[in-house]
């Protein structure tokens, strides 16, 4: 949307400079520039560089704009896909913290077995410690046979064993479950750490965002500014353009002379190739509703343009947006203009006839393809050509 409103001033701008520069250059009587239209001129030129300068400056601002929301619109995925990893890992490390828990219960428990498991077995111990003589005599007694008496030594034996077995594996269980808890605290630390850097990046380009934000906030400051700056000079340049017509007119009045009689003649070449490309009124350019002041004659580049009757060269230069353009009066208030020509033939001062070679057809100036610009003025307003041509 920006880009169309900057497009949309130029538009304007260079609308309203070409109407400026048809007032330029007037010739007084004795063929020098009119003081006051000298001054004007170099008012408007002076206006057109500033109004230049701000439309650059516009420019350059919103590239900048434009670089700076890429690279928060950049900033702000990066953030987004570092918070998504920042939340899987918090997630990775409280599954990692509940497995800790469960490890330290299940190595508390074992510890507790085992505690368990050797105080039964060491009570077994004191008691046939205490208890040794009478617990053989007794064994021997209460044998019924040495095969009784055997068996019954096994099994004390056998529970001993047993005794000693589950001991062994349940610190074996231990161990591996400390093993467990040690690689899990690891785990924990590491897991840590990255969430920590997690939120290192997410901070960091939170604030680079804030920066950008700031940033363009400036922009938009200084995109106002050149703005303003612009309207002004455009309002400027409406009022000089306003200021320099009514002083046109006024001189016009003072100097006008007959009109040379006769009708408006064709100004190309006879059996040259034409169409209209654009007739005179509004029409949509570039995208941008504008006013053209003529109509044009789209034909071969090098086609012969001819003055459209006798006459005085009022204006013979280069502007930026008519190119190469020839203005010449006919008297009695009616002006022809002829613009985009690749080669001016006449100059200021000049006096044409009818049908006269002035120029060829070209692309100087804001053009998209060779034609003939052609305007008809009445008393300095350009008027519809098709009102004085008759076309062929």
């Amino acid at each position: 949307m920006k880009n169309k409103t900057l497009k949309r001033i130029i538009t304007a701008s260079l609308s309203a400079l070409m109407v400026s520069g048809v007032c330029m250059n007037v010739s007084a009587g004795n063929g020098s520039t009119d003081a006051t239209v000298k001054s004007y001129e170099e008012q408007l030129q002076a206006i057109k560089n500033k109004q230049q300068e701000a439309l650059k400056k516009l420019e350059q601002v919103r590239n900048q704009q434009t670089t700076a929301y890429t690279e928060m619109g950049t900033l702000d995925e990066l953030i987004k896909y570092n918070t998504e990893l920042k939340n899987l890992a918090e997630g990775q490390l409280d599954t990692i913290e509940l497995q800790i828990a469960e490890k330290k219960a299940a190595i508390l428990e074992t510890e507790e077995d085992i505690a368990k498991q050797e105080e039964a077995f060491l009570e077994r111990m004191v008691q046939i410690y205490m208890d040794d003589t009478t617990d053989y005599i007794e064994l021997i007694l209460g044998s019924e046979s040495l095969v009784d008496f055997l068996s019954r030594i096994e099994k004390i034996n056998a529970i001993f064993e047993y005794d000693e077995k589950l001991i062994d594996t349940l610190e074996t269980n231990k161990k591996y479950l400390e093993l467990e808890r040690e690689n899990l605290a690891a785990a924990e630390e590491t897991q840590l750490i990255r969430v920590s850097e997690l939120e290192k990046a997410i901070k960091d380009n939170q604030e680079i965002y804030e920066e950008k934000l700031n940033y363009v906030s400036y922009l938009e400051s200084n995109e106002t500014l050149w703005l303003n700056e612009y309207n002004y000079n455009k309002q400027l340049e409406d009022q000089k353009n306003k200021e320099l017509e009514e002083y046109l007119a006024e001189l016009q009045k003072k100097t006008q002379s007959q009109y040379v009689g006769g009708a408006i003649g064709w100004p190309l070449e006879a059996g040259a190739y034409y169409r209209v490309s654009s007739p005179y009124g509004w029409r949509t350019i570039f995208g941008v509703r504008e006013f053209h002041l003529g109509i044009d004659l789209a034909a071969y580049y090098g086609t012969k343009v001819l003055s459209a009757n006798s006459g005085t060269v009022l204006v013979s230069e280069e502007h930026y947006s008519y190119g190469n353009y020839i203005l010449i009066d006919h008297g009695g208030g009616i002006s022809t203009l002829y613009a985009h020509l690749s080669e001016r033939l006449v100059k200021v001062g000049d006096t044409v006839s009818p049908g006269q070679l002035i120029g060829y057809v070209g692309l100087t100036g804001r053009t998209t393809g060779a034609h003939l610009h052609f305007e008809t003025r009445v008393n300095g307003k350009t008027d519809d050509p098709e009102n004085h041509l008759i076309f062929p």
